[in-house]
């Protein structure tokens, strides 16, 4: 039996998205982007109290008012989180930036974490992550993904199904090309996974 489009693009969803089970850490980082899921997710954790800090990363995207990292810290401070307990990265305009930048901004800081939760959507998480694993130099702390709960069918009730079909298949089809190119850690693809990538490619569906 052919498995149906959203069948297929679950395999991809799952593998991308997977998180580490969640644990203390000295801060949390919540990548750079336009989602304020993200920011809110962040600020989730950090009311559980499992971190002291979180940075926000990211620049000034054409068609926004203000940087990535300033539009994120005011979602916190909305929801109550102290400035002393927000640092702002307004730099950085790709993930490996988020990671390098973040890491700088710590280190003036004085700041050598041991731990770090990583927060990004649920589709860009493993990419995220495979991107500290490298761009992180030494001393390199544990990272512990996490994104929102949010199950595949409702993220495309929310975002739109071809969107969210051309965001999944975009980062799934860096993982190799970013590897080689040494941004990011390489990652073990299921022949599953893979298979699934290649027949929505097949299937006339494409990555933005």
């Amino acid at each position: 039996m052919n498995q149906s489009d959203n069948d297929l693009l679950k395999k991809i969803w799952d593998y991308m998205g997977v998180e580490s089970p969640l644990a203390h850490a000295d801060v949390i980082i919540a990548g750079g982007c336009k989602d304020p899921v993200v920011a809110a997710h962040a600020v989730e954790l950090y009311e559980l109290g499992l971190a002291p800090l979180i940075v926000f990363t990211g620049y000034k995207q054409s068609g926004m008012s203000e940087t990535e990292a300033d539009f994120f810290a005011r979602i916190a401070r909305d929801r109550g989180v102290p400035e002393s307990a927000i640092l702002r990265e307004p730099l950085a305009k790709n993930t490996g930036e988020n990671i390098q930048f973040s890491q700088k901004i710590l280190a003036d800081r004085g700041i050598i974490p041991k731990t770090v939760i990583l927060v990004h959507k649920p589709y860009m998480l493993r990419r995220f992550v495979a991107t500290a694993d490298v761009q992180w130099t030494e001393p390199r702390p544990t990272f512990i993904g996490r994104h929102e709960n949010i199950s595949l069918a409702e993220y495309m009730i929310k975002r739109g199904t071809g969107e969210t079909i051309r965001k999944i298949m975009g980062d799934f089809q860096r993982l190799r090309p970013y590897a080689k190119k040494g941004y990011q850690s390489v990652q073990d693809i299921p022949d599953d996974v893979q298979a699934a990538y290649d027949t929505l490619l097949r299937r006339g569906h494409h990555s933005g």
